[in-house]
């Protein structure tokens, strides 16, 4: 088979190469579209993908990988500044197989292949992500075996359902999400839900909340000069008192201390959503 390879060719003959979607900011939407195997990343801002399965949003810090088949719808906003890099293979260029269609924190051969996009040649991009989405698929396997369950096909079942539960709460973290909420994503009871999810991740669903408020409320102070107040209410805290406690004690530092200081953004030692 010949592989072809193209940057933003026409949509009629996107499924007839491996091609980069280099979208600049501007509005606009993608209704019920049939994709090849593809990774949905952006480089600022955000965009919103919605499959059967689920609501993904997509944020410079992960991305996320559609199999080839699925539909799905896309969501832009121009004023927030996105760009999006969303790679698309050709049928038969990766040979991985069914990879869990999630977020993944942006990381490792993927993350490292999607930002060479544009510094060298574009095949050589595509065949680094191949190889990544091979490993991708791998370290999956070895994840769903350590999940409950006595069988191999239980085990893929719960990986598949606590997953797509725990990406709704790192898309939904600003609204007012409950366990129940997300046990209802997961299709399970609250009450086993909370316990699987925890031998999961280490961490309860509500926890896991509360993480990726205070730190995309870190990010916001960094990277913004929006109020310590604003920012706070923006990321689902109700309470200034409540969310500034607990802000110090998860980094050291106060909020107001934070956007005072010439404060370099380090890498986040969180495992990612």
């Amino acid at each position: 088979m010949k592989f072809q390879f193209a940057v933003n060719p026409r949509w009629p003959d996107l499924p007839n190469c491996s091609a980069l979607l280099h979208g600049h900011p501007r509005d606009y939407n993608v209704y019920n579209y049939r994709t090849t195997l593809s990774i949905k990343s952006v480089r600022r801002g955000a965009a919103w993908y919605e499959t059967h399965d689920g609501r993904y949003l997509v944020t410079p810090d992960v991305f996320l990988v559609l199999n080839e088949g699925q539909h799905y719808s896309m969501e832009v906003d121009a004023s927030a500044n996105t760009e999006t890099y969303c790679p698309f293979f050709q049928p038969g260029f990766v040979r991985a197989g069914e990879i869990p269609e999630r977020l993944y924190p942006m990381r490792g051969r993927i993350a490292a292949a999607l930002r060479s996009f544009g510094g060298v040649p574009i095949e050589d991009s595509f065949f680094d992500l191949a190889e990544g989405l091979t490993e991708l698929r791998d370290d999956a396997r070895r994840e769903s075996i350590s999940f409950p369950g006595l069988r191999a096909s239980t085990r893929e079942e719960m990986y598949r359902r606590l997953y797509r539960a725990r990406d709704f709460l790192h898309c939904c973290f600003a609204e007012p999400v409950s366990v129940s909420d997300a046990a209802a994503i997961a299709a399970m009871s609250p009450f086993h839900f909370q316990r699987m999810f925890k031998i999961a991740f280490g961490i309860t669903p509500m926890q896991f909340v509360q993480r990726r408020r205070l730190e995309r409320a870190r990010q916001l102070l960094i990277q913004t000069d929006e109020p310590v107040t604003a920012v706070c209410l923006s990321v689902g805290f109700e309470s200034l008192g409540s969310f500034s406690t607990l802000f110090k004690r998860t980094f050291g530092l106060s909020p107001r201390e934070v956007r005072s200081r010439d404060y370099a953004d380090p890498e986040s030692s969180a495992d990612g959503p």
